[in-house]
């Protein structure tokens, strides 16, 4: 698989439009073409482009004289896929991209000029995407990979050394190799597990020789990395024999979430192994709050479950976070001991966040006589409407000069090290410090002294315990980033505390890692969105800038963490913070057709312990409808469609996974943080007249059919809203009409009882839904 720049195999040509004909510039020498606005005055001029292969356009980039065109209309193979328009008053140029997300060889450029000259070199039009090029594709993409003829089988795994570490990562090998019925063979090759400390901790390399394959790293989850690399080789015919040496471009490839609740301690494993493992993260950071008892505060742990009982009543608001960390509940010791575990096992550094001075409810709640308030009381009336809300309510912030407040987080701080046992870094909060220098302890000293403080001795507290530091970062930035009066502190703590970054996305147009970066402390971009890191490329490379990670702030769960795009947004950082001299914002199309194909559907029947083999037949169900209300441009290219009401199909035949094609002709809500809009069900009816009922709903199974999958939207903060809920479903059938995408999704639905046969399968849509469900196709795998 190659991604990147797609070159023409014979540079560009310009014709006029609709024809072969060449359009001939007025002036040329060795570097430009010239055209005169009045050449220019009743003809477009076309920009082609004929490329090596077929292949997947992502964007085009192209570069023209500012304010110089009036329209830019991009066709493949004839067709129109992109378009980008104006007036006459407000002319575009410059540097343009303009997204794509078409297959073709054809590329033409068109130009509409108005009253303006247009100069061009062959070098201003860049071309990116990607194309088969009969090599596995391996996600992310390895530094070095050098595919070789022939494949293997492999019928033994060796540990070369005994270590723990080899003999873990053989035995994960053999627990892949089991689902892989093509790479085993009784007269195969033996795979070589080799521990070699002379290799960087998460560099691997990959060798054939005769009779092994040798997979070496200088550490556990590297050696993993290696066997999931070796996966992706595999084939029909065994694995493909490759030489790989591959090594991250960041340091800190992190996701962050919150103590599961001891219900989704299963889903959060399966995140761990089948997706963040898979996908190059090294750090785990776990949130704890009041979500694990602490034996030295049981009333903490008290307050925490007391407040969690009374909002269930109405009695008052849920605690800030509590819904996040255990989702209500309080976790015992040997629970989190049980999933730190797992994580260190899989080779993961666990780094504990110990929310500290503020987001500290949790604390405040039990102990309100360290609240950082204006030396009044808080009183609640859990009557009144007004007092009951979370801000109000509880106490952000505890007070940075009361010697009680660093006794008791010391004691947090003990008990969760002794439960975690980190090997370098503690994640120690310190954000959004809404209230500070109010109390008659703090008033006559300035809110940067008492932050500087409270981080000094907290770092000081962590390093006689031979550990380092990390913080959020942004009540140390100055004004016009923030407003905070604390940003001087910057100047008062230790230069070798780790910031995590994270209110870059309210400032998108300024480089604000800068004002870290000059101080001398290390800085990885938090909170990252794989849809809204302005300047991507340029800024993660900068010296100091040692990664990023990935915030959820929702419950562990599968079904809200896609239902916020975090599962989407932890496969596209892969490629991001793994590859990143190699990533191109520009082709985030073609980024987003590879994973949709290649990663999250094989992703998703892991964390759901599903394996459909490629064996399996998939078969045409024949659909029953009218289609009276189908959009006339679905109608002409799409004419077996159906609007989705009642009865859809009567196959009397066993299938194990239906696939459901559709999209609606309407737009539903899709509010974020909140669950999708349910639009109707599906109704599967087997022959003993038993049910399977699935909910489909707006925004994770079924889109309104105009709407690019994945595509993220226009609003600077809400950009991540354009791809939430594409866990569920897959791109199906796409097309071009006038340059609009036309698209149905896919969605995958494992038949409940496969040994049955299916007689009936409605959809019932929901009272007053006005989406109107169109049904594309139905197909079925044979067990």
């Amino acid at each position: 698989m190659y991604i990147g720049l797609l070159h023409p195999k014979k540079g560009l040509t310009f014709t006029r439009p609709n024809s072969s004909i060449p359009f001939l510039p007025n002036e040329e020498n060795s570097t430009e073409k010239k055209w005169n606005w009045n050449s220019l005055l009743d003809s477009e001029l076309d920009i082609n482009a004929e490329l090596e292969c077929r292949s997947y356009i992502g964007a085009i980039s192209i570069k023209l004289l500012p304010d110089s065109i009036k329209s830019i209309c991009v066709l493949v193979d004839g067709i129109k896929s992109a378009a980008k328009n104006t007036d006459a008053d407000n002319l575009i140029g410059g540097e343009i991209t303009l997204p794509v997300g078409a297959n073709g060889k054809s590329i033409t450029v068109r130009l509409e000029c108005n009253f303006q000259d247009v100069t061009f070199s062959d070098a201003d039009l860049e071309i990116i995407g990607y194309h088969e090029d009969g090599d596995p594709y391996i996600y992310p993409t390895p530094k070095s990979v050098k595919f070789l003829e022939g494949y293997e089988k492999i019928d033994n795994v060796v540990a070369k050394h005994g270590t723990s570490d080899e003999i873990f990562a053989a035995n994960h090998l053999k627990e892949e190799l089991a689902l892989l019925d093509s790479a085993l063979s009784d007269n195969g090759i033996t795979a070589v597990i080799e521990k070699d400390d002379t290799l960087e901790r998460e560099r691997y390399t990959i060798e054939y020789s005769r009779g092994t394959v040798t997979l070496r790293s200088g550490s556990r989850i590297g050696l993993l990395y290696a066997i999931d690399t070796l996966i992706k080789t595999v084939g029909d015919a065994g694995f493909r024999k490759v030489s790989v040496d591959d090594a991250p471009a960041k340091q800190l490839r992190g996701f962050h979430l919150g103590l599961p609740h001891r219900d989704r301690m299963d889903f959060a494993k399966k995140l761990f192994r089948y997706v963040l493992l898979p996908m190059r993260y090294n750090v785990i950071f776990l949130e704890f709050a009041g979500g694990m008892r602490f034996d030295k505060h049981p009333e903490i742990s008290e307050g925490w479950l007391r407040a969690a009982e009374n909002a269930k009543k109405g009695l008052q608001p849920f605690m800030p976070h509590s819904d996040k960390v255990s989702n209500y509940s309080l976790l015992e010791k040997n629970e989190v001991r049980d999933l730190v575990s797992y994580v260190k096992e899989l080779g993961f550094e666990l780094i504990p966040e110990v929310q500290s001075l503020a987001h500290v409810q949790y604390i405040t709640y039990a102990h309100p006589e360290i609240a950082e308030l204006e030396d009044k009381k808080i009183e609640v009336d859990t009557r009144s409407e007004g007092d009951t809300r979370p801000d109000i309510f509880y106490a952000h912030s505890y007070c940075p000069s009361n010697e009680k407040s660093y006794e008791i987080i010391h004691d947090i701080i003990d008990e969760i090290l002794e439960v975690t046992n980190p090997s370098s870094y503690v994640h120690m909060g310190h954000d959004e410090v809404y209230q500070i220098g109010l109390c008659k302890r703090c008033r006559d000293k300035s809110p940067a002294e008492l932050y500087a403080r409270h981080v000094n001795d907290v770092y000081s507290y962590l390093k006689a315990r031979g550990l380092k530091m990390m913080l959020w970062s942004d009540m140390l930035h100055p004004a016009p980033v923030t407003n905070y009066l604390t940003f001087d502190a910057i100047n008062m703590i230790p230069k070798d505390i780790v910031m995590l970054d994270f209110i870059w996305y309210f400032n998108l147009d300024r480089n604000i890692e800068d004002n870290l970066l000059a101080k001398g402390f290390k800085v990885a971009a938090g909170n990252l969105y794989s849809s809204h890191y302005p300047r991507y490329k340029s800024r993660i490379l900068k010296d100091g800038m040692v990664g990023g990670e990935v915030s959820t702030w929702v419950i562990a769960d599968e079904e809200i963490f896609a239902e916020n795009g975090k599962l989407w947004d932890a496969m596209y950082l892969s490629e991001m913070l793994w590859r990143s001299e190699l990533y191109d914002e520009r082709n985030r199309r073609a980024y987003t057709d590879l994973i949709s194909k290649h990663i999250q559907p094989a992703t998703r029947d892991r964390i759901r312990e599903k394996q459909i083999s490629r064996k399996n037949a998939t078969v045409s169900i024949n659909v029953i409808g009218e289609n009276h209300n189908v959009p006339t441009e679905i109608k002409n290219y799409l004419p077996d469609t159906v609007i989705a009401d009642g009865r859809i199909a009567t196959p009397n035949e066993k299938y194990t996974r239906i696939l459901f094609e559709h999209a609606t002709v309407n737009a539903a809500p899709k509010i974020p943080l909140k669950k999708h809009h349910a639009i109707g069900e599906y109704v599967i009816t087997f022959d003993d007249g038993s049910e399977q009922r699935e909910s489909v709903k707006y925004g994770s199974h079924a889109m309104r059919y105009d709407i690019p999958y994945a595509e993220p939207k226009p609003h600077p903060f809400y950009r991540h809203s354009g791809y939430v809920g594409t866990w569920f479903s897959d791109p199906a059938t796409h097309i071009k009409v006038g340059g609009r995408d036309i698209l149905f999704l896919t969605t995958p639905i494992d038949v409940i009882y496969p040994n049955k046969k299916i007689v009936k399968i409605e959809f019932v849509k929901d009272k007053g839904d006005y989406t109107t469900l169109m049904l594309a196709s139905l197909k079925g795998y044979n067990s």
